[in-house]
């Protein structure tokens, strides 16, 4: 979910060790009690801006913020939108929907003074879009209320009218980094935050062919896009070596020079740059595991995590104490359950979980004494 990823980029940790796990409120009167989440990035944590910074770079992070502690501009960012969330898109519509050509303007700037000034710059711009779908564009919501023959007020059409005006948007950035011949020196990422909807629990597959969705650890809710353009990257190259959100830490301080000795402690991601040539090879983390840890009610399963070694991802349902192992690599939409045919596989990626999470000291669900199952 959104928060937990958002601090996770900043700090090169997991959501898990950084005790941020949910954005939404905690729900209650279930057999379990979720943990409570700290909701705020700590003063002490070094972010990826401050290390840029101190290498030389101009850092700026526009949109959405979202994890308290003061803003970008107390967390190594030179320029920044403040201390937002969701809410600042609602008072955004046309000709500006949710800030997206705004947020495109400021970035456009920014790049433009850093150029002439003769900085290498570091930009996150983390998109109000799409939250407050029925603010886009007049023109664009009549096109697809004609296309899917609804009104401009279906939230239907206000998702796809406000993902094509993100998509110009995210096009204006693109065109600034051309006109200013950056082209061939400037990385690009653009990736999502979550899976997709609102959280399917129980694996089901109503949103194609993945199971769950957002506020769940079946591949719907965790797996994302993830698109990169740069010096050395083939256009139209595919990757399917797995990476995740916080991999892009030590990735940015690659790309920046950041000695390694400035690196701070307890970094969990590896950096991709190695994958980007041919799109084969490993991300060199930590941890050979890859642990996702939701202990909470959201997504219909109530408090799980997974684990992924290789071709294995073992999942753990804290209410039943349940073990779900699936191929991944053979198996993406998680229908064949291998646990009871690999038990030891299972119980030994359930151990690798419980070492993991002890290690960081993640938070878990714990008993509820007033738990009423009839209530």
């Amino acid at each position: 979910v959104c928060s937990p990823t958002r601090i996770s980029l900043q700090t090169g940790k997991s959501p898990a060790a950084l005790h941020w796990t949910k954005a939404a409120p905690p729900e209650t009167g279930h057999r379990l009690i979720e943990p409570r989440n700290v909701k705020q990035i700590r003063t002490d944590e070094v972010t990826i801006a401050e290390l840029l910074r101190d290498a030389g770079y101009a850092t700026a992070h526009f949109g959405k913020w979202h994890i308290n502690g003061g803003g970008p501009a107390a967390h190594g960012y030179d320029e920044g939108d403040g201390e937002i969330g969701n809410e600042y898109a609602h008072q955004y519509g046309d000709p500006n929907p949710a800030d997206i050509f705004g947020m495109a303007e400021r970035a456009a700037s920014f790049m433009e003074r850093s150029h002439d000034a003769g900085r290498p710059f570091f930009i996150q711009m983390s998109w109000h879009a799409l939250h407050a779908p029925q603010n886009a564009l007049k023109t664009t919501l009549a096109k697809y209320a004609e296309q899917i023959g609804g009104s401009v007020e279906d939230k239907r059409v206000g998702s796809a009218a406000i993902a094509e005006n993100l998509d110009s948007g995210v096009g204006r950035v693109l065109d600034a980094i051309d006109r200013l011949g950056l082209t061939d020196s400037t990385y690009v990422v653009y990736m999502s935050d979550n899976g997709s909807g609102g959280g399917a629990g129980g694996g089901q597959r109503d949103r194609g062919r993945l199971a769950g969705g957002k506020g769940g650890v079946w591949e719907g809710g965790i797996r994302a896009p993830f698109i990169i353009r740069g010096p050395g990257i083939p256009q139209n190259s595919w990757c399917h070596t797995r990476i995740v959100g916080y991999d892009l830490f030590p990735t940015s301080c690659e790309w920046g020079g950041v000695p390694r000795s400035k690196w701070p402690e307890g970094l969990e991601g590896g950096s991709i740059t190695q994958l980007l040539d041919d799109g084969e090879g490993t991300v060199q983390r930590s941890r050979d595991e890859l642990v996702f840890h939701f202990p909470h009610y959201q997504g219909g399963d109530g408090p799980h995590s997974a684990i992924f070694q290789g071709k294995y991802k073992l999942m753990h349902f804290y209410e039943t104490d349940r073990l779900a192992l699936f191929d991944i690599n053979a198996d993406i939409s998680e229908r064949r359950d291998l646990s009871q045919q690999l038990p030891d596989k299972a119980r030994e990626l359930d151990s690798l979980l419980s070492q993991y999470l002890q290690a960081v000291d993640a938070q878990m669900a714990t008993p509820n004494p007033d738990y009423d199952p009839s209530a």
